[in-house]
């Protein structure tokens, strides 16, 4: 049941990704500003440091799987990214789980470098024209602040989501 519980959640917050994303590109000049925000992928990273590690792969394959679908035009690059970090979350940062600030910085900088290998794989392939400083400038910047604003509010609700579902759970009656 508790696994439900988790699938469900990634699943709004898949579609609160996909409304957020809709709602707020900016334009100045002929520059674009783009907001992308990673709530999915936060997620992913959360329960893979403070839940079973299972569980977080089974959901990272999934939500790859349909954010590809939805939308990648060349799929299995969410799908691998999200099994990739959440693996390395997993195997190397298990122990920032008590340590809220390491966390918070793993986790955003884990959104950068997804951005990074997402454009990587999409220059490499000849699907955009990747112009580095404008990357950085309009793209990995922005998508920084949105996801630092957004990890701040999800953050709490999740870990109180977390405790109240681990004490329902694991407690026992008398």
């Amino acid at each position: 049941m508790r696994a439900l519980y988790y699938f469900l959640i990634g699943v709004v917050l898949f579609y609160i990704d996909t409304a957020i994303g809709l709602v707020i590109p900016m334009h100045i000049g002929d520059k674009t500003i783009i907001f992308v925000p990673h709530l999915t992928f936060m997620y992913l990273l959360l329960i893979s440091v403070y839940r079973n590690f299972g569980v977080a792969l089974i959901l990272a394959i999934v939500l790859g799987i349909a954010t590809d679908l939805y939308f990648g035009s060349f799929y299995g690059l969410y799908l691998f990214g999200y099994i990739l970090f959440v693996v390395i979350m997993d195997f190397f940062f298990k122990t920032f789980y008590r340590d809220h600030t390491m966390l918070f910085i793993i986790v955003l900088l884990s959104t950068v470098f997804l951005e990074i290998y997402v454009a990587i794989i999409y220059g490499t392939l000849g699907l955009i024209e990747f112009n580095f400083i404008d990357f950085v400038l309009f793209r990995v910047v922005p998508t920084f602040i949105l996801n630092l604003i957004l990890l701040t509010i999800l953050y709490p609700i999740i870990s109180k989501f977390f405790r109240k579902i681990q004490f329902k759970i694991d407690s026992k009656k008398a």
